[in-house]
């Protein structure tokens, strides 16, 4: 199983909403909320949850909003009614008590820091457990039903640092030798948490496929602007880095899965719109995660 994990900004929980319709096998998301405004995040859980899913919410989110008090979180979603989620409790630099969410009952956790005997004693009371995939083999295999994650892709600190292709992960071809029950990515965005963009002096259309040629590990074609000096014209700026996906695609140079994610890329190529620079990251993580579902599909 693949749990992506994302933040709860607007394009992201499109993004997976989106996704929920195309009734996916192996799709269950982990969402870190980030704003105290928790609607968009309410209405995201219902989607999923009518289409049979129940997503992971970190109830104790220590960035955006949030990062000031990690209860505040859980006292918000608590109040809300007719929603289905399994609540993880973050294990990070911030925990004091590794039972503050005993209550819970039903939990599972994330695990964000080196792990000690007292913290793997208490992974055997959770339903589910998170955690980062360089732990010693020693530690993973004191550890029941996890899920192995990690922040693969590699966020340059300006677009136009991009190479035309970047490495980003086998995970999704070996996690199961392991005895994990799954396996999570930050997608495409990575786990830096940004509140917002700035200028956009380049732009750049992040796009993932697996290379069966080699040896099935997942790439990212980075499709970038010229550098032009300014942060005018993003549009034109798009249309440019869009151009050269849909060349590539068009040509069978690199052998995209033709994902919902792709497709709306395809069709704003034709039609010629640049939808904002939120929206052309929703169409990446999308074409992320379908990449990854068509693969696992491909393998049961």
């Amino acid at each position: 199983m693949y749990y992506p994990i994302l933040r709860g900004k607007l394009n992201e929980l499109l993004a997976i909403r989106e996704l929920s319709e195309l009734g996916l096998k192996n799709f269950i998301p982990v969402i870190e909320p980030v704003k105290n405004d928790i609607k968009a995040l309410c209405k995201t859980i219902e989607v999923l949850n009518k289409n049979g899913i129940v997503p992971y919410i970190i109830i104790n989110p220590i960035i955006g909003d949030f990062k000031k008090s990690q209860t505040e979180f859980s006292e918000l979603i608590t109040k809300i009614e007719n929603i289905e989620y399994t609540p993880l409790y973050s294990i990070n630099e911030k925990t004091n008590l590794y039972n503050d969410f005993l209550k819970l009952n039903n939990f599972g956790l994330f695990i964000q820091k080196g792990i000690d005997k007292e913290l793997i004693d208490f992974t055997k009371i959770s339903r589910i457990n998170f955690i980062q995939n360089d732990n010693s083999p020693q530690v993973k295999r004191l550890i029941h039903n996890k899920v192995v994650y990690e922040d693969f892709f590699k966020r340059q600190l300006r677009n136009a640092d991009y190479p035309q292709e970047s490495s980003f992960s086998a995970l999704h071809s070996y996690y199961h030798e392991e005895n994990n029950i799954g396996f999570g990515d930050y997608t495409i965005t990575g786990d830096d948490f940004i509140e917002g963009g700035g200028p956009a002096y380049v732009v750049t259309v992040h796009a993932s496929y697996i290379d069966s040629q080699r040896f099935d590990e997942l790439f990212i074609r980075h499709y970038s602007s010229e550098d032009d000096g300014t942060p005018t014209n993003p549009g034109a700026k798009f249309k440019e880095a869009l151009t050269k996906l849909i060349s590539d695609f068009q040509s069978k140079k690199i052998l995209f899965e033709e994902t919902k994610g792709l497709q709306e890329f395809i069709f704003l190529y034709k039609i010629g719109h640049f939808p904002g620079l939120g929206q052309v990251k929703k169409n990446s993580i999308m074409h992320h995660i379908e990449t990854i579902n068509i693969y696992l599909e491909s393998k049961d």
